[in-house]
């Protein structure tokens, strides 16, 4: 009896562990708006929203998971937060955002962020110029990464603006082969649909 409870009990532990995790995901629709926290944007076409945050204020979505293509959505990060979550205060802290920072200050808080959160080894600013967000100033940088182990270069296009003393941005990032430039004609249109 009790060899009978015990195989019982590890066949059903077997089971629990064996069955997979579900993520969350959520379906956001395209060709209509998307609220994003007090903003919103509308996207093309269909996209997967990730239920994990990178941020206390930001969304991700992705078409063919994040390996493939990423789209991030920051709204309203006040000074003092960080841009991403908080992984390892003391090995590798994050860098805060202080609403005391001007434009072009801007694509340096953000090249710090990503590097911090996808352990980038290399990043290189492509272009810098002026743009909008949100029918507000706003920076564009096009930039270039790579990881530590992995020979993939990979791209994105960010922007970033403060309004109110508060940071909104929106970043697209994808392996420059393919995928990239596939898409950023939509990232770059849900960008300019942004409001808040």
């Amino acid at each position: 009896m009790k060899k009978t409870k015990a195989l019982s009990l590890a066949m059903a532990t077997c089971c629990v562990i064996a069955a997979p995790a579900q993520a969350g995901w959520k379906l956001v629709p395209g060709g209509r708006p998307w609220p994003v926290g007090a903003a919103q944007v509308t996207p093309m076409s269909d996209w997967n929203q990730a239920s994990a945050k990178p941020g206390k204020q930001g969304v991700a979505w992705t078409h063919d998971g994040f390996e493939l293509n990423g789209l991030e959505i920051f709204v309203a990060v006040p000074s003092g937060q960080p841009l991403y979550r908080e992984r390892s205060k003391k090995r590798n802290p994050m860098p805060k955002y202080q609403s005391s920072l001007l434009l072009p200050e801007l694509s340096d808080f953000f090249e710090r962020s990503f590097r911090t959160q996808y352990d980038v080894s290399d990043f290189t600013v492509k272009e810098a110029s002026s743009g909008s967000l949100g029918g507000n100033p706003a920076v564009v940088l096009r930039y270039q990464y790579s990881v530590p182990g992995d020979e993939l270069k990979r791209e994105g296009v960010a922007r970033l603006t403060a309004v109110n003393g508060k940071l909104y941005a929106v970043n697209f990032f994808a392996p420059t082969l393919h995928y990239f430039e596939t898409g950023r004609t939509e990232a770059e249109a849900i960008m300019d649909s942004a409001r808040f």
